[in-house]
């Protein structure tokens, strides 16, 4: 075959792999050179980069080596390259075969073979890691036992983190070997035996270098970004200055001494390491360019282009590496909330998010995508942003992940329980963070916490909410709350006792409740939600001050006296309310003339029946009214005695009654009316200020919330309010023998229900706090069903199940974590949001969130946008 010219050098690529991943470096070899691209099947999506190709199987040296030896042949100046993983041995040993530059076939297989690898180090010399090879469960648990626990145990020449798993002990050790060794990739031998080395802590970083005749220049360090144990999956990268990082000596010495010993030549290399308290350990050395986009962020940072680096070597040339710019640049893969076939992933424009550069989808409709360990990086999308720090670029990707969703068909099972996390609760659980740093000091064991809380005991941190869970909670909360307040005029053309009637008040609490309302709702409001995988839903929505959940500031307040935790706080820009400093804003612009009383005397009144159990947590927060200006007491109704139109409590004239009671607690006999009559009147006469009024409680019950929901009652709403019902409400019905909506479709509400417990929950319209709720999932279908049959044309209404996700908490070993579903408590007072107290459980079936049922107690810190940007402004 003739020889012939091109205005360009030939680059003869062996395969390409995937398309999101390698495009950037295909492109950029086909901007300066001719490329041949020899991969298993003809181009698809790289036909507008090569301009020819050869099908061959690329892991085979025999078959490789004719088509590159013919093209080879046709031109006078070529090179071959590759940054396949698994092409690598085969590349290297046609290469010598034809003279072409490329590492050195013996240092190929060393590459590709971490135990070899591993050898190579200990015969150089080389401080490595203690590490055995296994061929059976017994082998591996005994190698375990002879290194110590917590081991990691891989396959010996796979990528990618595949089947790659921490154990922490024996029965953690035996699940680990038969994922390891179970572990195959379609085209890639496997060997016979897994590596099981000592687990080393620590930061993990990449490194990608240039290697021109053995001579090592370690380019670009990436911090990875790791996902949850016990696995390895990398969620994302950063790459940005290192040179003057404390270990960047010690790394770039091990990068040298690693490529030495395994006797790399030439090419453009990707190291991976862990930063250990004694040093940096290698973890592997691959022969190839980095992957998941790692090169292409060193290009957007400094303008090195690895690619065209690694075809320069690949011609005998040296690269120019000459940084062209100095910036961060940082990528985050999204995945799914569960298994299931994909059913669109929405990202934002990245027009939309200062910093973000793109937003790349990694699976489209109907792609199915499995979580660790049941597969292989099953990534939705990518995020990628740029800016002048890595703080620029977290803050660019946190804005953009919240703007993004990735929806998930498949079994509705799948989303109980599902994990999903935000970008600050995953750093918080990062793995560059010990464990020690994973829980804040000052809440479990602590009796002053467990009074806060009832009696429970704390949640080991906080919740973390973004600055768009927020904005989102505000505006649906607000939008509820007024349309709530809308549903009289709406629904009943404005007469307030049909609609208590109509929520289950009886004759008496109609009357008192009635008799005790105000010109002005209270702008209090609670949310009780759980967070599903595609946003949060509402349990109810509680309104005026009976809404508890205050001790959430206190809570706040000691949890950032940590140090550890006070510093993460300051550099997420994580910040918390005063909800109690909202709310008693709210009390003096109602009560004008508590500004003429120097410090007014606030009794915060319980109900009697309840008040011995609600007492310590009201009692809690006795020192905050204090700080408030306020002179506080707490007691019951039963306490307070009248003279002369006024109210007293032990003799003292009582300014303020900040009622924590309900009407749903006022039952029918005379003792309600001598309770709470009097105290109306003191109101009546001016003397007292009741706060919250008692009308308030006829917005914040399940029973305005089923009217909300039923379908019969949409024409009287907006397309906007509709929408808001849709987005947070569940299905809600009252507990009525007859037929209602459900999909679209007429059915039979009593036969539904008995049939679909499972699906169900019921709940009285009146009560909070999980008094009287049957979950049907947790409840004996007997028992279900005579609890239906008593509960019609009461004040019952039957709801849909919440499907709740989880988050991580540290474990009570302090090494390992659990996950655990939380309730939040969303306060909302005059518009603004006021805090959230959390609630959390290790079953996300439970049914019921609550103490008895082994719920924690604890707050939420958000961040602060707002705070960011005056900082990035100094």
């Amino acid at each position: 075959m003739p020889v012939t010219t091109s205005e360009r050098p030939r680059v003869i690529l062996v395969g390409s792999r995937i398309r999101q991943y390698r495009e950037y470096a295909l492109a950029s070899l086909a901007a300066r050179y001719e490329v041949t691209l020899v991969a298993p099947e003809a181009p698809t999506w790289q036909a507008k980069y090569v301009d020819t190709h050869r099908i061959a199987d690329t892991t085979d040296t025999h078959k490789l080596h004719s088509a590159v030896a013919d093209l080879r042949g046709e031109v006078a100046d070529a090179a071959i390259l590759t940054w396949d993983e698994w092409s690598l041995v085969a590349v290297s040993a046609v290469a010598k075969r034809l003279g072409l530059r490329a590492m050195d076939p013996a240092a190929a297989r060393i590459c590709r073979d971490k135990y070899a690898t591993r050898q190579a180090l200990a015969a150089a010399g080389m401080a490595t890691v203690r590490h055995t090879l296994a061929a059976s469960e017994e082998e591996a648990v005994a190698a375990a036992e002879a290194i110590g626990f917590p081991v990691v145990v891989k396959p010996r020449t796979l990528g990618g983190s595949f089947g790659v798993m921490v154990a922490r002990d024996s029965d953690g050790l035996r699940q680990a070997y038969r994922l390891a060794s179970g572990s195959r990739l379609e085209g890639v031998g496997t060997a016979d035996t897994v590596l099981v080395e000592e687990f080393v802590e620590g930061p993990e970083l990449s490194v990608d270098s240039t290697v021109v005749d053995g001579v090592v220049t370690p380019v670009c360090i990436a911090r990875k970004r790791l996902g949850p144990q016990p696995y390895f999956e990398e969620v994302g990268h950063l790459v940005t200055a290192w040179q003057d990082e404390p270990w960047a000596e010690a790394v770039v010495r091990l990068v040298r001494d690693a490529h030495r010993a395994v006797g790399v030549d030439y090419g453009v290399t990707h190291t991976e390491l862990r930063v250990s308290a004694e040093g940096p350990r290698l973890i592997e050395l691959n022969g190839r360019l980095g992957g998941d986009l790692i090169p292409y962020l060193h290009q957007l940072a400094t303008g090195v282009d690895l690619a065209q680096a690694a075809a320069e070597i690949a011609f005998e040339r040296t690269p120019d590496l000459t940084p062209a710019r100095a910036r961060s640049a940082e990528i985050r893969f999204l995945y799914p909330a569960h298994d299931g076939a994909v059913g669109q992933v929405v990202l934002p424009d990245p027009a939309e998010v200062d910093g973000l550069v793109e937003a790349v989808p990694l699976a489209e409709p109907g792609d199915e995508l499995r979580l660790p360990p049941r597969g292989l990086t099953p990534r939705s999308a990518a995020l990628i942003a740029v800016g002048d720090t890595p703080a620029d670029t977290r803050r660019a990707l946190d804005r953009a992940e919240g703007r993004s969703r990735t929806e998930m068909t498949g079994a509705a099972a799948h989303k109980l329980g599902a994990r999903v996390e935000n970008a600050v609760t995953r750093r918080f659980f990062d793995h560059e963070r010990t464990a020690a740093r994973m829980t804040v000091s000052g809440v479990r064991g602590v009796e002053w916490f467990r009074r806060g809380a009832g009696g429970g005991e704390g949640l080991n941190r906080p919740v973390f909410l973004s600055a768009d869970d927020v904005a989102g909670l505000e505006r649906d909360l607000n939008g509820l709350f007024a349309l709530l307040k809308a549903v009289p005029d709406r629904l009943f053309g404005g007469d307030l006792r049909a609609f208590a009637k109509a929520v289950g008040m009886s004759e008496t609490q109609t009357e008192l409740v009635l008799r005790g309302a105000s010109d002005e709702i209270a702008p209090l409001c609670r949310a009780d939600l759980y967070r599903e995988t595609d946003g949060f839903r509402l349990m109810e929505l509680n309104t005026g001050s009976s809404l508890g959940g205050w001790q959430m500031g206190e809570f706040a307040r000691a949890l950032i006296k940590d140090e550890e935790f006070a510093a993460f706080a300051a550099e997420e820009n994580l910040v918390h309310p005063d909800p109690l400093a909202r709310i008693t804003d709210v009390l003096r612009r109602q009560a004008p003339f508590l500004a003429r009383v120097e410090r007014p005397l606030l009794a915060i009144t319980d109900w009697p029946d309840g008040f011995e159990k609600s007492k310590c947590w009201m009692e809690f927060v006795v020192p905050a009214f204090e700080a408030l200006g306020f002179d506080p007491v707490v007691c019951h109704l039963g306490t307070l005695t009248y003279e002369d139109g006024k109210v007293l409590h032990q003799g003292r004239r009582v300014d303020v009654v900040y009622r924590m009671f309900l009407p749903g607690e006022m039952p029918d006999e005379p003792r309600t009316h001598d309770l709470v009559a009097p105290l109306l009147a003191a109101v009546e006469a001016g003397t007292v200020e009741l706060f919250a009024s008692l009308d308030c409680e006829l917005y914040g019950n399940k029973g305005s919330l089923a009217m909300l929901s039923d379908e019969r009652n949409r024409a009287s709403f907006t397309e906007e309010e509709r929408a808001l019902v849709d987005r947070v409400l569940p299905w809600t019905r009252f507990v009525r023998d007859e037929k209602v909506t459900l999909g679209g479709e007429k059915i039979d509400l009593m036969p539904y229900a008995i049939a679909n417990k499972d699906r169900l929950v019921l709940k009285p319209t009146l009560l909070y706090g999980g008094v009287g709720v049957a979950p049907g999932w947790t409840t004996d279908q007997k028992e279900w069903v005579e609890k239906l049959h008593q509960a019609v044309d009461g004040p019952y209404v039957l709801q849909e199940r919440l499907l709740p996700t989880t988050e991580r908490f540290l474990s009570q070993d302090g090494v390992t974590t659990e996950d655990m579903a939380v309730a939040y408590g969303t306060l909302i007072v005059d518009g603004k949001y006021a805090g959230t107290l959390a609630r959390g459980v290790t079953d996300p079936a439970v049914g019921i969130v609550s103490m008895l049922r082994g719920a924690q107690i604890g707050c939420a810190f958000h961040v602060d946008d707002v705070a960011a940007e005056e900082v990035d402004g100094q």
